[in-house]
């Protein structure tokens, strides 16, 4: 079973998310957002179309659950 994990649990920051990221050495990343006006924002590393929506999907499905890591 795949687990949620969520280290911290909150962060404060853009910059701790980020810096946090970097110490893990996290591969497949993908950064979702929502700008004030309701514009969506994705970033990523260079994920295609289809593993971005395969991480999404796997992150829904497990918030769907109620895994909270």
């Amino acid at each position: 079973m795949t687990d949620l994990l969520r280290i911290p649990q909150h962060f404060h920051t853009v910059a701790d998310v980020l810096g946090t990221a970097e110490k893990l050495n996290l591969p497949n990343i993908l950064v979702l957002s929502e700008l004030e006006n309701g514009n969506l924002v994705i970033l990523d590393d260079g994920l295609s179309l289809a593993q971005a929506n395969w991480i999404v999907d796997r992150f829904k499905q497990l918030m769907l659950s109620g895994a909270t890591g």
